[in-house]
């Protein structure tokens, strides 16, 4: 059988695993990687490769990044600025507390940003007499959109990023993201405020007794480390611009800084890195090499090449953007975006499209996970404080993602030209 057909075989289980969701995803990647290798399509060395790739080293850095400045109090402070000055107004109260997502999600991850700004939610509905179902929604929606501010803000950015220098030897610059990033955190607050009332339930806030302590209380002040963690955050992101070290070299001074100056502890830090997340990419890192390098992905290409008509890039980039929308729903945005890919690069390639404009766009589809609570797991973050239900999602989510679609394929091609370089 080729090794075309047996990767479109290994990838329509893996999706179907990842569906059924009976299994931990995590273990899915394993799965799949030991069926690449056994079935011959890899050989060992490069279905193990995966878990050792740099993107991955670098990500687990970032949560390391991620702990120091919540372990110093820095996010805690930066709610604490919220609390203070958003007022008890709805519209005030619900850009703040999006402003506060958006920004803590370049720093520290869409669901460390649904994390920290929690407990500030619970305590700003309280405050305000919001509904925390009228406000967790969007919490995490603008923490989705405030992931593609940075190259740090999301592994989707880094996977498109490596993706982009494997395919052109160019790559993102670190800010980047943020020409796309900055107009969809704005229509995404945007919708918030205009149609959040209509489409999202008006449930009563739930009772202190309902949230853990961590979620009731905010920390008054920094910590004693917090300056330590913000200068060692504004020198890795200064290593990053600079392009002096790879992305993985930053991340590990950055990481190792976190711990050495105090911001966090060792053990801290180890516990902080989601080791799942990390087996999962590593795990299906090989599934896209093998995609690309057996020919599936340019049969999948053609398929989606098929419904465009000939020399429509920006049709290419709606077909794609929906592709990628609809597979992250139900599987993470790293799975997606995994698989999405090296589909994307071809049928770019295909319609004579440049690379750019074509991964941005993926990356941006990856982050769009509006419908579903399982979509990622800042929307499962935020499901208990706001009491909803698996339905509940998709109303202003449907309208998120709509505006999303708009944007995306109306600036994209703007910033990053569809011509070949």
């Amino acid at each position: 059988m080729p090794d075309a057909t047996l990767s479109l075989i290994v990838l329509g289980a893996a999706v179907a695993l990842f569906v059924w969701n009976r299994l931990p995803a995590a273990v899915v990647a394993v799965l799949t990687t030991l069926a690449l290798a056994a079935t011959g399509v890899l050989t060992e060395q490069q279905a193990l490769a995966g878990f050792g790739d740099p993107v991955v080293v670098f990500i687990a850095s970032l949560f390391v990044l991620s702990d120091g400045l919540e372990a110093s109090g820095v996010t805690a402070w930066a709610g604490r600025q919220l609390l203070a000055h958003a007022g008890v107004g709805r519209t005030r109260v619900l850009v703040g507390l999006m402003g506060l997502g958006a920004v803590l999600a370049a720093l520290v991850t869409p669901n460390g940003a649904a994390a920290a700004g929690l407990p500030v939610l619970v305590l700003v509905a309280r405050r305000a007499g919001l509904a925390a179902s009228r406000l967790a929604i969007p919490l995490a929606s603008a923490a989705s959109a405030g992931a593609l501010l940075t190259l740090s803000g999301s592994p989707v950015n880094v996977i498109v990023a490596d993706a982009l220098q494997e395919a052109t030897g160019r790559t993102f610059g670190f800010f980047e993201f943020a020409a796309l990033g900055v107009p969809l955190v704005l229509v995404t607050a945007a919708v918030a405020v205009l149609l959040g009332d209509r489409l999202l339930p008006d449930r009563p806030a739930a009772a202190p007794d309902d949230h853990p302590p961590a979620v009731r209380t905010v920390p008054d002040r920094l910590g004693a480390r917090a300056a330590w963690a913000l200068g060692v955050l504004v020198a890795t992101i200064a290593l990053l611009a600079s392009g002096a070290v790879t992305a993985a070299t930053a991340g590990l001074l950055g990481a190792t800084a976190m711990v050495l100056t105090g911001a966090t502890t060792a053990p801290h830090a180890l516990r902080a890195i989601p080791w799942g997340t990390l087996v999962l990419i590593g795990g299906l890192i090989p599934l896209s090499v093998a995609i690309a390098e057996s020919g599936a992905a340019d049969l999948l290409a053609d398929a989606v090449v098929g419904v465009v008509p000939e020399g429509e890039g920006r049709l290419l980039l709606v077909a794609l953007f929906l592709l990628t929308v609809a597979l992250g729903q139900f599987v993470s945005n790293a799975a997606t975006v995994l698989v999405v890919t090296p589909i994307a690069l071809s049928a770019a390639e295909a319609v004579g499209i440049a690379a750019e404009p074509v991964l941005m766009l993926v990356a941006a589809a990856g982050a769009a996970s509006f419908l579903t609570p399982i979509a990622t797991p800042a929307n499962m973050i935020v499901r208990d404080a706001g009491g909803y239900r698996f339905g509940d999602y998709w109303r202003l989510g449907l309208v998120t993602t709509g505006a999303w679609l708009l944007v995306v394929v109306a600036l994209v091609p703007v910033v990053w030209p569809l011509a070949p370089r």
